[in-house]
């Protein structure tokens, strides 16, 4: 009797053990401090239930190497430039699930999304996975395919506590724009890209972050244009997501971003257009 009662507990205790890893294994890794987006792209990551999150974009528009040396430091640089302005509101009605609205004064242009958590890295998954939905409308006066829909998947692997690579593959309906005297329209009815992002960290609070979209392999023959690039610092200070960034695109919008293109021109690598970025968490 007392042997089956030791030879009980002994499995038990077996099971218990074995369940503990197995949780163990599935447990998501601590994410790196990145928030909702790197610089204009988004990130895998999610916040827990019932946390809201400000988000306000700002990009320059006159590059640093636009004009002489004396108009340049005349304008602080392109300080002194108009801007394109974003403000956003997201939401994360239940687990895995975040709903979101920004808006920007580039084409008026109002955008909607939901991104939802497939599956977070822990030591038996090898990646993260999401998936974001949503739809633009820009309501800019003079403007014909005022709507466009986009999917995107978000793939990232990040690698101990130090750096995480994501790649986003994106489509988008009726992105881009081809400008004329009297109209602005759609450059594709149906766009394609595959932007990434790299993210270091540098110390416990602050990470330097890249992103680099190819060049659409779609544009028109006549139309020469490099990838977009975009380089800045993150930093974290309590719920708030500092980030100071250079980029050569001034595009904060996925039917933008894949264009190789914005506002009707074509992207050039030597642009350098200063931005920032703010975002306020809330709640848990």
């Amino acid at each position: 009797m007392t042997s089956c009662r030791v030879v009980g507990l002994s499995g038990c205790l077996i099971l218990f053990a074995l369940t503990a890893i197995a949780q163990d294994r599935s447990t998501p890794v601590p994410p790196l401090p990145l928030g909702d987006v790197l610089l204009n792209l988004p990130t895998s990551h999610m916040p827990s239930k019932g946390t809201w999150e400000v988000r306000f974009t700002h990009r320059f528009n006159q590059s640093l190497d636009q004009g002489s040396f004396s108009s340049r430091v005349h304008s602080l640089f392109g300080l002194d430039s108009n801007a394109d302005v974003g403000l956003g509101l997201s939401y994360v009605i239940k687990r895995d699930l975040q709903l979101s609205l920004y808006r920007s004064n580039a084409l008026d242009d109002i955008e909607v999304g939901a991104k939802y958590n497939l599956f977070q890295q822990a030591p038996a998954l090898p990646f993260s996975a999401a998936l974001r939905l949503g739809a633009d409308w820009r309501t800019e006066a003079n403007l014909t395919d005022r709507t466009s829909g986009f999917a995107q998947a978000i793939l990232s692997r990040q690698f101990g506590r130090r750096a995480e690579i994501t790649i986003v593959p994106t489509f988008v309906t009726d992105a881009g724009r081809a400008v004329s005297t009297t109209a602005s329209v759609a450059l594709f009815k149906h766009a394609f890209n595959v932007p990434v992002g790299i993210a270091v960290r540098l110390r416990e609070s602050m990470s330097v972050v890249g992103e680099f979209i190819p060049k659409n392999r779609d544009l028109p023959k006549d139309m020469h244009a490099d990838p977009a690039w975009a380089m800045g610092l993150k930093q974290v200070v309590g719920g708030h997501y500092f980030e100071v960034l250079i980029s050569n695109s001034n595009a904060t919008h996925a039917d933008q971003y894949v264009t190789s293109t914005y506002m009707g021109s074509p992207l050039k690598g030597s642009d350098l257009h200063l931005g920032f970025n703010i975002e306020r968490r809330f709640g848990r």
